[in-house]
């Protein structure tokens, strides 16, 4: 992989690591008895879960569909990734509804259900994880293959384009942390324009 070139997938990838990780430590601080707390882990399961299927969504709809127009089916690995991670997705949102709503009803469940969610949260961030580092590897190394970083900034300024103000803010809620500061100004820059 080339070095000095346009990197598709840095930015959002820093903002679902950064993602996934706060969710595993709210999760693991979370007491699940306490329904406050368990209000403050669903409203962060609803953002995260937000970022990932922004993410799937807009990576298909431009960065892999670009590709397929100039290497057909190069990316029906990644999207079948996406597809068995989404079925994840839902199987975590789904609990951690459950969890909310034993929490509000008093059933009791819902600290049993926490450890689970928690644990299979663990396995999702490490397939997750993984994922994106094939993205950043093969999926990244096929892009700069066949497109100039103008293209890339092109299909960048295409994804922005494309998410509502609301989406925006939610992501750069996980994204300006994890920018040194000179990136995180262009980045900035480049919200405004967006907003």
């Amino acid at each position: 992989m080339q070095k000095n070139r346009w990197k598709v997938y840095d930015i959002p990838h820093r903002a679902i690591r950064y993602a996934l990780s706060e969710l595993v430590q709210e999760t693991g601080r979370t007491d699940f008895s306490n329904r406050e707390e368990v209000d403050t882990f669903f409203l962060l399961c609803s953002e995260v879960f937000r970022i990932l299927e922004i993410h799937a969504r807009d990576e298909e709809a431009v960065s892999l569909r670009h590709l397929e127009t100039k290497l057909p089916n190069s990316s029906l690995r990644d999207k079948e990734t996406h597809s068995r991670l989404e079925k994840k997705i839902q199987e975590l949102s789904l609990l951690a509804g459950n969890i909310k709503t034993s929490s509000h009803l008093g059933e009791g469940k819902e600290i049993w259900m926490g450890e689970e969610f928690y644990e299979n949260l663990i396995d999702f961030q490490a397939q997750y994880f993984l994922h994106m580092r094939e993205e950043e590897t093969e999926t990244q190394a096929k892009i700069h293959e066949h497109f100039t970083d103008e293209e890339l900034q092109a299909h960048q300024k295409e994804i922005m384009a494309s998410l509502d103000k609301e989406d925006i803010c939610l992501w750069a809620k996980f994204i300006l942390p994890n920018l040194p500061e000179e990136r995180r100004k262009q980045f900035e820059g480049m919200l405004a324009a967006f907003a």
